[in-house]
């Protein structure tokens, strides 16, 4: 199995939108309430994309995930007490579901790690739907520190806590 990260190109598009529709409905058919129709969207991949910052993680040729890597982070983590500088941020990560269960997930972030040191970057800061514990056990088996949860009421209620994430990236 060929497996690579790398920037997603226009002609990927669709391909991010037909995977990222998939397990958008899986997350959905299990409560998983974590994304709405406006965020991710086929604009907010666009313009990811356009910005360099739009990655595919891809499976002998084909997309099998996508995420976007970048220095922003919501307004909501400013309370987080972070413990590393020179960070990249993970937004927007996911994997087919069809592809899940083959220890891609675990493959996806060590490539997004190892991308991050190449580029320079010292930590890796993300945060996870606190009720998507495949997600969350996935982080923690990969030493990834919980730093604290933030809500975003953008959410539906019940489903508006997340849980930060850092990890120091070692080259």
């Amino acid at each position: 199995m060929k497996i690579q990260l790398r920037q997603a190109t226009k002609e990927q598009i669709d391909t991010i939108m037909d995977v990222y529709i998939r397990c958008k409905h899986d997350l959905d058919g299990k409560g998983l309430l974590q994304w709405n129709d406006n965020y991710p969207s086929s604009a907010y991949f666009k313009e990811e994309m356009d910005n360099g910052n739009l990655y595919v993680l891809m499976v002998d040729g084909e997309v099998a995930g996508s995420a976007t890597l970048n220095e922003w982070q919501s307004p909501e983590w400013s309370e987080i007490p972070w413990e590393h500088r020179n960070e990249w941020v993970i937004h927007a990560l996911f994997l087919d579901p069809l592809q899940q269960g083959k220890g891609l997930g675990t493959t996806f972030m060590k490539k997004c790690e190892e991308l991050a040191g190449e580029k320079g970057y010292e930590s890796i800061r993300l945060d996870a739907y606190s009720r998507n514990t495949g997600a969350n056990s996935l982080y923690e088996k990969l030493g990834y520190e919980y730093r604290g949860s933030v809500y975003f009421t953008s959410k539906p209620e019940g489903h508006q806590e997340y849980r930060c994430y850092e990890k120091a990236v070692t080259l």
